[in-house]
């Protein structure tokens, strides 16, 4: 091993200050050297540390030099000569346990001018080269390309998992390598949400465009709530809605005539509208059947549908990245969507789990842009059914992976639940405080990585790792649509185009798709 430098000043069990013959780079590992100590029956001599802040400093030139020129003498003289480097690091486990899969962090302080090593490939290999039945590759150390770095699904389902940065630092494509593992490697079923049509294709020939498509007569009251737009302010249309859905549940009508729901819903709203009894509320009523109307003239055929399938296993098919493609819909359909699948995949599952006909297998449910439909303080039914899977699902299999560049914009809660994190680049203060608020294990100094991550590096933490790494996450074999638009190559383009048509003496047609 090659030595890197040795601890110098006051040591602690969890963090040492080092003077180093190079600079240390932020993210690289290294081994401290401890007395010889038995940690679970095995002999260990070195704690594995990352290195969290590095510094240069010159005792030639301190802040209280401020002319240039005396700068400029001292570089003449050979100045640089006099530059010393100091390592931060953060102490993680006793090397030889991490080795065989066990994390120990160590109890006491080495001394100061204890020997640091540079962590060498080999060893770091034994930590994160996991090729065992169950995990997946997502990367490489940044530091150490040769590396992978490997995490485990079962945690991920078990822990749930956020995936957080802000536009183009690399989440589509994280999203896409982790999908494409899960299902090609592991034969697992994936549930995603994509709110804007951009994962086309993420799992190659395993991957599976779902319509969204509900059959009206498996709304719930609530789902219509959201569907019409009436908030809790909407107290009169909300109550002649329910009672309206309360007499064609009690005479049989919804499970009777299915088919005919929305129409039974139209009339009755009709002859309250006529009825003198409510004439009081004519207005309300009339808005509250215009709404309905206006739901069923953009929706049914198409999202409200008869022919929606009722077998949650024709919605999300095992072994599959099951896309549910949203792109076409508005907010609130959205949530209802959503939360209706999340809804009938939890029951399926609770009835798996018993011994009943249910859902066969595990799901991972990614969510893509959860600051919308999981956001801070605001209710939607997304989120309410999400609680409940953060709280139950790894009793049952259902895990979450929330995909976000708000983080601050994520309900807390939800966000909380996520044991497990993949942090790309986060720029803003507010984002970033905001996910160490919700993480256990992100340091000061971690937090301080974030902003100047490069577009695939990211901070991967939890116990899907068995300790924190900064990865350069592998590139996406099956390409998502979450890149940006080369803006003046289409410009190009179009105008080429333009002037082809021009010289074969064609008329311009600015509505045409060129």
């Amino acid at each position: 091993m090659d030595q890197l430098g040795r601890i110098i000043g006051e040591t602690s069990h969890s963090n040492v200050v080092f003077t180093a013959k190079r600079p240390p780079r932020v993210g690289e590992y290294v081994l401290v050297e401890y007395p010889e100590t038995i940690i679970d029956g095995i002999a260990s001599r070195y704690v594995l540390g990352m290195v969290e802040r590095s510094i240069i400093g010159n005792p030639a030139l301190q802040f209280r030099i401020i002319t240039p020129e005396y700068v400029e003498k001292a570089v003449d003289l050979g100045v640089e000569k006099t530059e010393y480097s100091i390592g931060y690091a953060r102490l993680i486990g006793w090397v030889e346990p991490l080795e065989k899969g066990r994390l120990y962090t160590p109890k006491y302080p080495p001394k100061p001018s204890a020997v640091v090593y540079e962590a060498t490939a080999d060893a770091l290999s034994k930590v994160f080269n996991k090729k065992e039945d169950g995990w997946i590759r997502i990367g490489c150390l940044a530091n150490h390309p040769d590396v992978p770095v490997y995490v485990n699904a079962n945690a991920i389902i078990s822990r749930h998992l956020a995936i957080l940065a802000v536009t183009g630092a690399g989440k589509s494509n994280t999203v896409g390598v982790l999908v494409d593992r899960i299902v090609n490697e592991l034969n697992g079923t994936v549930l995603l949400i994509d709110m804007h049509n951009e994962y086309g294709g993420i799992a190659g020939g395993k991957t599976r465009d779902v319509t969204p498509k509900i059959h009206p007569a498996k709304l719930t009251l609530y789902e219509l709530y959201r569907l019409l737009s009436l908030d809790e302010k909407a107290s009169k249309q909300r109550m002649y809605l329910r009672k309206i859905y309360s007499e064609l549940e009690k005479e049989g009508k919804i499970a009777r005539e299915p088919d005919g729901f929305l129409d039974n819903l139209e009339s009755e709203l009709e002859a309250l509208l006529e009825s003198d009894q409510f004439k009081r509320d004519r207005a309300s009523i009339a808005d509250l059947l215009n709404k309905l109307q206006e739901l069923r003239e953009r929706y049914e055929g198409t999202v409200l549908a008869v022919d929606a399938p009722m077998d949650i296993r024709e919605v999300v098919e095992p072994g599959k990245a099951n896309v549910l493609k949203l792109g076409s819909v508005d907010e609130e359909v959205a949530d209802v969507v959503v939360s209706h699948y999340l809804e009938r995949l939890l029951r399926e599952r609770k009835r798996s789990s018993t011994g009943k006909e249910g859902y066969p297998v595990p799901v991972l449910v990614a969510i893509e842009e959860a600051h919308v439909l999981i956001p801070r303080g605001r209710s939607t039914l997304t989120k309410s059914i999400v609680a409940r899977i953060a709280r139950e699902g790894r009793k049952f299999g259902v895990g979450l992976c929330l995909v976000s560049q708000r983080p601050r914009n994520v309900d807390e809660d939800a966000l909380s639940q996520t044991n497990n994190k993949i942090i790309l680049r986060l720029v803003e203060p507010s984002d970033q405080k905001y996910v160490q608020q919700a993480s256990e294990t992100l340091s000061e100094e971690m937090l301080g990585m974030l902003a100047s991550l490069d577009v695939g590096e990211a901070v991967v933490l939890g116990l899907m790792t068995l300790i924190p790494a900064l990865v350069k996450i592998d590139k996406a074999e099956n390409k998502t649509a979450g890149s940006d638009i080369n803006a003046v190559d289409a410009w190009r383009k179009h105008l080429e185009t333009v002037k082809e048509e021009a010289r074969r003496g064609e008329e311009y047609d600015p509505y045409k798709m060129y």
